[in-house]
């Protein structure tokens, strides 16, 4: 072993960063962050703290790992070699790194290289908007006299990036990056109204360091993006905390860059693939060395905050009020650990005590969304409330969602930061053998929902939950990614009232094929599963299933209520034809029938409505994909039968300079 490793004066925690502040306070000018941020495209997996103590000791550095890995890859750190010692941003933890240079069989540069080869701009445009969809930030290109600009509609129920479709891709993937950066760092998911991120001060110079960081990472021309004198956000007076304010910032955009790349790095990998006719993951470095620098990257990290926030919730489920509520709930021991139902304690550092014991950075925790600051204090986000784990269709922890007692305050449910709720189902995951089986699924509202209807539903119906929001299309299409929804259709329940009946037209936008259940007034399914039980939950299910269309056909009627009128029923028709021409072929006649027999009508003078209505939708379908104009759109989303792609809602462009480019890139000319 190398005399480094067993050093006993080996500087400490406190130590190290006293060593990392005075290399901080050499970072001045934008040119020295710019120099910085290099150094970190470079080095990828180490935080601020790290980075600057890997700058002071070895700026030459070309590849990093410690003692220990070098070893597992079969190589040898050369004797009398002194590592780099590092610390993590919280002080915890030092450990001593090696360059490849102080490692025996140097390979040659070619065959080092990790990953797949990097990403033309075009692809890497793709690749990010794609990304930004995940995230439920659609990527729109459209007229637009800025750069780029985050958009937020409650109201319509859509968010997207709009981006002006003037530019060229290199100038695109900085916006694209720089407004994910807004959205990674803060998710905006309850902005009121039609917003978009402050782009100023700090959160400005942290939205252009990712931006800028990303394009480096692919090699892409990052040079239009300047940045401010350090001590114009850090601070000049020498009382003041500099050095905490550039390692918090620091840490977030590394973090934050590593996000976006990582997911870079698999759409690389896979277009290689792709290139080269395999299926299977191909790297050109050497299988086990890229295994060792995949662990150390920030995607890794954050897979591995979540399984240990996981197993402690999980732990915590042994007292209290949880476990009497989830009996209540008809979910027994046995079934909440089959589910991975845990427990958040009461308390603000539970969870953040623990992982800290884990050696985890207080960036990370942030990043996490399993802590929140409280001013200068990070404490857990969610306390005293029951915890349920939102998964990917694969598996995979995307985050997790908090129910508080009945006695609680705030919100019933409640998400952890950059959670994906929205764009993911609770069970899915969990029913995925029983879906691929031929299980039809049941879309629920609650996640306790979810649980009731698989626990009743015999293998023959699986419960999926949109946990309190409504259906979107990434959760239709992680649906039908995991079962045939052709073949096993879908089943949405809803209540009678009328958020539940708007829940219901929303679904149906999505699944024009669905059937539909009409819950008993006041209970939900697991209220039914604990007081009468799986029987009767499994008999609602079996035989109180409509059309969907008859739900939505009915709710439409109902705006006209006086039917006496034969220019009111002549008005409900025409609100009713584009719903039933945009329905399956199979379902037209059934609701012609039922409409002319709402209406007083002649079922031929329904379905010529129908019939114009088809016509209709055809012309408007045509100009919608000619050319993109938000009015159109808009006049779309008034006539449900209308298959419309994704598009923004019809906004006014900003006229002030809230937002405006917010760096300094122009479009090719």
């Amino acid at each position: 072993m190398v005399d480094e490793v067993r050093d006993p004066e080996r500087p400490d925690a406190a130590a190290l960063l006293d060593m990392a502040a005075q290399e901080a306070s050499l970072l001045r000018s934008g040119q020295d962050w710019a120099r910085f941020l290099d150094l970190a495209a470079k080095h990828r997996g180490y935080g601020f703290a790290a980075l600057l103590l890997i700058r002071a000791s070895r700026p030459d550095a070309t590849m990093l790992a410690d003692y220990d890995s070098w070893r597992q890859l079969g190589r040898q750190v050369l004797k009398g070699e002194r590592g780099i010692r590092i610390v993590q941003s919280n002080g915890t933890r030092p450990s001593t790194v090696f360059d490849i240079g102080q490692t025996t069989a140097i390979p040659s540069a070619d065959s080092w290289v990790p990953g797949a080869a990097p990403l033309e701009p075009g692809e890497a445009l793709a690749s990010l908007s794609d990304f930004a969809g995940r995230l439920g930030f659609p990527v729109v290109r459209s007229p637009y006299d800025g750069v780029a600009l985050t958009v937020l509609s409650n109201e319509h129920g859509r968010r997207f990036i709009r981006v002006s479709d003037h530019l060229d891709d290199n100038t695109a993937v900085a916006a694209v990056a720089h407004e994910l950066a807004h959205v990674l760092l803060k998710h905006p998911a309850e902005a009121p109204a039609v917003t978009s991120p402050v782009c100023r001060g700090i959160a400005k110079l942290q939205a252009d360091s990712v931006a800028y960081l990303v394009l480096r990472r692919l090699s892409m021309d990052a040079h239009g993006i300047g940045f401010p004198s350090v001590s114009s956000w850090a601070g000049a007076d020498p009382r003041a905390p500099r050095f905490g304010t550039m390692l918090a910032v620091g840490d977030r955009v590394l973090l934050t860059a590593s996000l976006v790349t990582t997911h870079m790095d698999s759409a690389s990998r896979t277009t290689t693939d792709v290139q080269q006719g395999r299926t299977k993951d191909v790297r050109r470095a050497e299988p086990d060395t890229a295994q060792a620098l995949e662990a150390t990257s920030s995607a890794a990290r954050m897979r591995g905050i979540h399984r240990q926030a996981e197993q402690f919730f999980a732990a915590q489920l042994k007292g209290g009020w949880a476990v009497p509520y989830l009996g209540k709930r008809g979910i027994d021991a046995q079934t909440a650990r089959a589910w991975r139902i845990g427990y958040a304690p009461g308390g603000r550092k539970g969870l953040v005590a623990h992982l800290r014991g884990r050696g985890y950075e207080d960036a990370v925790l942030e990043a996490s969304g399993l802590a929140r600051r409280r001013g200068s204090r990070l404490v857990d986000a969610l306390q005293d409330r029951i915890v349920l784990t939102l998964r990917t269709p694969e598996g995979g922890i995307a985050g997790f969602i908090g129910r508080h007692s009945p006695r609680g305050h705030g919100p019933k449910y409640l998400a952890s930061r950059g959670s994906a709720k929205g764009n993911v189902l609770y069970g899915l995951a969990e029913n995925r053998q029983a879906l691929a089986a031929g299980a039809r699924p049941v879309i629920v509202e609650g996640p306790f929902d979810a649980i009731a209807v698989t626990l009743a539903g015999r293998g023959r119906y699986v419960g999926v939950a949109t946990c309190g929001t409504a259906l979107s299309p990434a959760q239709v299409d992680a649906l039908g990614q995991v079962c045939d929804l052709g073949t096993t259709g879908a089943v949405i329940t809803f209540d009678g009232d009328s958020a539940g009946m708007r829940g219901a037209v929303k679904a149906f936008e999505q699944l024009r094929g669905a059937e539909a259940v009409r819950l008993p007034e006041g209970r939900d399914p697991s209220a039914i599963l604990a007081q009468d039980g799986p029987a009767a939950l499994h008999r609602l299910l079996d035989r109180s299933r409509v059309p969907l269309a008859d739900i939505v056909v009915d709710a439409a009627l109902a705006r006209f209520p006086r039917l006496q009128f034969a220019e009111d029923r002549m008005r409900a028709l025409q609100a009713v034809a584009p719903i039933v021409a945009g329905l399956p072929s199979g379902q037209v006649a059934r609701q012609v029938v039922r409409t002319a027999t709402r209406l007083g009508l002649e079922a031929t003078t329904v379905n010529d409505a129908v019939v114009n209505a088809v016509e209709q939708a055809r012309l408007q379908s045509g100009r919608v994909t000619q050319s993109f104009n938000p009015v159109d759109v808009a006049g779309l989303d008034a006539q449900p039968g209308h298959a419309k792609p994704y598009a923004e809602p019809a906004v006014a462009r900003p006229t002030s300079s809230a937002h405006r480019p917010p760096y300094s890139l122009r479009p090719k000319t």
